[in-house]
C-alpha cells in the first residue's frame, strides 16, 4: 500500500479514536495493522471535552432548577411565570440544537426541554381555562404524544416509556 493512503488512513482512525466513533481497543488494533507496529496510539483528549460537558450539564439542570424553583416555590404572577418558562424553552432548545452529537448532553437537554414544555402546558391551561380539565387532559394528552415521537426520533427508550405510561394514565382518569 502506498505511504500516503497509509497516512491518511492512520489519521482517519486516530479521529475516529479521539471522537469515540469506534471502541478506543478496535482503533489501538487497527493502528497497528495499517502502520504495521510503527505508530504509536493517540490518546484521545478527554479533560477539557469531559470538563466542557460537566459545566453544560450543571448548567442546564441549574435552570431548570431555578425555573421549576420560581414556578412553584415563589409568589411571581402567572403572567410572569409563563415568561420565565418561556424563555428557559428557548434556552433549552439552544443547548439541544448546540449539543445535538453529545451522548450525554442531548438527553439531558431533551429531558429538560420536554418537563419545561409539560409545565408550559399546565401553567397556559390553568390560566386560560382555569377549572376546565377536558382542555388540561389535551394539553396532557399532546405533551405525551410528544414525548412518544422523540423516544422514537432520537432512539431513547425511555421516553417512549415515559409517552406509553403518560397516555395510561390519562386514559385512566378520563374513564374514572
Amino acid at each position: 500500500m502506498d505511504e500516503t493512503r497509509k497516512k491518511i488512513i492512520i489519521q482517519e482512525i486516530n479521529s475516529w479514536k479521539q471522537s469515540r466513533m469506534l471502541p478506543e481497543q478496535y482503533c489501538n488494533y487497527l493502528l497497528v495493522l495499517y502502520s504495521q507496529g510503527e505508530a504509536q496510539p493517540v490518546t484521545p483528549q478527554k479533560s477539557k471535552s469531559r470538563k466542557k460537558e460537566w459545566i453544560n450539564g450543571i448548567a442546564m439542570g441549574a435552570l431548570f432548577l431555578i425555573n421549576i424553583f420560581l414556578n412553584y416555590f415563589t409568589e411571581i404572577s402567572n403572567t410572569m411565570q409563563i415568561v420565565v418558562t418561556t424563555f428557559s424553552i428557548l434556552a433549552f432548545l439552544f443547548f439541544l440544537r448546540r449539543f445535538k452529537n453529545t451522548k450525554l448532553l442531548l438527553p439531558l437537554s431533551l429531558i429538560g426541554l420536554l418537563l419545561l414544555v409539560l409545565v408550559e402546558t399546565v401553567q397556559v391551561t390553568e390560566l386560560i381555562a382555569a377549572g376546565k380539565r377536558s382542555i388540561l387532559y389535551i394539553g396532557l394528552f399532546f405533551n405525551c404524544g410528544l414525548w412518544l415521537w422523540i423516544g422514537q426520533k432520537y432512539k431513547l427508550l425511555y421516553f417512549s416509556i415515559s409517552g406509553i405510561l403518560g397516555l395510561v394514565v390519562i386514559a385512566y382518569f378520563l374513564l374514572i
